[in-house]
Formats: C-alpha cells, structure tokens, sequence
C-alpha cells in the first residue's frame, strides 16, 4: 500500500499547543534552524512579537519546567502528542483528560524513549518497572544508555525515584500553560484553513513524491494498511516538520509547517544541488553518512555508534534526508536509515554538470 493512500490530514488549535510550548522554549534555535532549511527564511512577525511577551509573562520556575520537558535536544513533552491524533481530539479539556489517564510509569516510559534516541519506535517495557524498583540500575541506564541532557538525566533519576509527582509536575506546567499563555497565541485560522487546501491539491496532483518531501523520504514497508500517516498542519512550527512515533500508537503522526506545504514546491535542481554540498560541508553529518554507507541503524544505533546526542543525531539526518543522500525506512518493528555509496556519488556528480541546473 502506497504512502499517500494512507494520508489523513488535521489541523486545529490543538495540534499547536505542544508545539507552541516547543517554540517559545527553543525559539532561537528554531530559527536557526528554519534558516538552514530556507535560505532567506524570515520569521513570522506576529510570531515573534507573542514569544516575547509570553516570555515577559512566565515566571522562572516554569521557564525552567519547560526547558526541562521541551528542550530541542531532548523534547520528552512532545511523547505525549500521539494522544491528540490517535483519539481524534478538538479540546484541550479533553486533551488533559487523556493525559491524566495515562499511569505515571507509562509516561516515564515514554519520556525515556526520547531519551533512547531519535525515531524510536520499539522497546523492551519490561525495563522500566526494574529501573524503578532499583536505583543504582537506573543511574547506570541513563549513564551509560541515554541520550538525554546531563541536567535531564539527573532528573530522571527522580523521575524513577517517584513518577507519580513527575506525571503531576507535567500536568501542572500543561494546565498553566493554557491557563496563562495559550489563549494569546496569534493563530491564524485563514493562513492554516489556505494551507489545508493546498496540501489537499498539492497531494492530488502530485501524488507520493510531493508526500516523501513532507515526511522527510520515509518508506512505508511490510506495515498493515490500516495504519495512517497524519499531516497535521501547524503554524508554530512554520518550514519544518517532525515525526511523532509511539510504539502504542496506530498511526504515524508529521506535525507540517503550515509554510513547508508550498515552499517545497519551490525547490529547484540547482537549490537542491546547494543545499546537498551545504549538507556535507559539516564534519558530523560526513561521519554519519559514511556510517550508514551500506548499513541500515535506528536513530539510538546512531547516537550510541557515534557518541552523539539525539538533537546532534536528529539535526545531522534531518540535513541529509531533505537532500536526498540518506534514506529512511518505516517498517513494523522500527525506523531506519541507510545510504548507497554509489547513489550518493552519482547524485553528486550528476549536480557538477552544468546542465543539471540550466535555465
């Protein structure tokens, strides 16, 4: 079954209440971000103007509750999006209800997913209740196994010291959020309802290789066809994308930046060709590209092999993946990457020749 006979496309308010917390969290490095991606990138004015007044309004303690549960390096807030798409959610009153539903050692599990790299999809649970019951486990886990910041690991030890006020500390920041800085947000309901009709065109013109450029080239192998792939249309997240994966969720969830819909339409040969050779002017993405030559790794496999944090592993792939020199693969067991030497060397010398690119 094809990827784009999958496809169900959402939007709504609610799509952007995580990712707005992710964006006043990470905004600098956001737009750093959306610069790499969009040569000539300009952040969006009224945007801009409500991170700095939310930023005026929050107070210190849950500025630092958010760059503990959104930091970009290792977004654990974001494991709980699936809840949203999979229950077909319009409220955030309904939205906090599923999440109070979920056991405090569920939650834990999911947090340290992100902890174990990017795009991690499987995982043995049966390790969660032996690291809670034993501390010193715990400590050597997330020493030696996670790809989490030092201050995030420390506190994920307190996390397995006690996650029903971990789960409660979570709410709490979720439920101010809303409370306080959510009902400001400048959402635009025109730009996000123009882009859902151009998404749904575009899909219909050009089918599964306009679809790939959304959902960053991945494959859709030997998985059942009654799992979808979820466009939800954002506009925090503006010329990006991202992927929420969750081993207990039936569908495949791309939160899509209301601005990526049509700006990928734009790309050129000769655009294309600049953003590959930008691609590989950076030592960590050579040293991944080279590692996945041949081979097939999941997002931890990466991390661990190469002694990278999830953010460096998922910022390094995501530049290769957009370009077309690292390939992804979704299968029932898991996400993977791999490269073809020779594919990338004839790519390459394919962009060197003048009329590849001429007007």
């Amino acid at each position: 079954m094809r990827a784009i006979d999958r496809v169900e496309i959402r939007s709504g308010e609610i799509y952007d209440f995580l990712s707005s917390i992710y964006r006043l969290t990470n905004n600098e490095r956001l737009i750093e971000h959306f610069k790499e991606l969009t040569p000539g990138y300009r952040p969006v004015g009224e945007i801009i103007d409500w991170i700095v007044s939310a930023a005026r309004r929050t107070p210190e303690t849950i500025r630092e509750k958010m760059d503990l549960y959104f930091n970009w390096q290792a977004p654990l807030g974001m494991r709980v999006s699936h809840l949203i798409s999979e229950r077909d959610l319009s409220t955030l009153s309904e939205f906090f209800e599923e999440v109070s539903r979920v056991s405090a050692r569920d939650m834990l599990r999911d947090f340290l997913l992100i902890g174990l790299g990017p795009r991690t999809v499987g995982f043995d649970e049966s390790i969660i209740e032996a690291l809670i019951e034993d501390q010193e486990k715990a400590l050597v886990f997330l020493a030696e196994r996670a790809v989490l910041t030092p201050h995030q690991k420390a506190i994920m030890l307190e996390f397995f010291a006690d996650p029903d006020s971990m789960k409660e500390d979570f709410l709490y920041l979720l439920q101010w959020y809303a409370e306080h800085i959510f009902p400001s947000v400048p959402y635009s309901v025109r730009e996000i309802g123009e882009s859902v009709s151009a998404l749904k065109k575009n899909l219909a013109d050009r089918g599964e290789e306009y679809l790939l450029k959304l959902i960053d080239n991945m494959h859709y192998e030997e998985l059942r066809e009654e799992r979808k792939v979820i466009l939800a249309v954002s506009y925090f997240v503006e010329n990006a994308q991202g992927g929420v994966f969750h081993p207990l969720a039936k569908n495949d969830l791309f939160i899509v930046g209301y601005k990526l819909i049509s700006s990928v339409l734009e790309e050129t040969p000769l655009h294309l060709t600049a953003l590959r050779f930008k691609a590989l002017g950076n030592e960590k993405r050579l040293r991944l590209l080279n590692t996945l030559f041949g081979k097939r790794y999941t997002g931890y496999d990466l991390s661990r092999k190469l002694k990278m944090s999830n953010a460096e592993v998922t910022e390094s792939f995501s530049s290769l993946v957009v370009c077309g020199l690292v390939r992804t693969y979704r299968t029932s067991d898991g996400i993977y990457f791999t490269a073809d030497r020779q594919e990338v060397i004839e790519l390459l010398s394919r962009d060197l020749k003048p009329e590849s690119y001429s007007d």
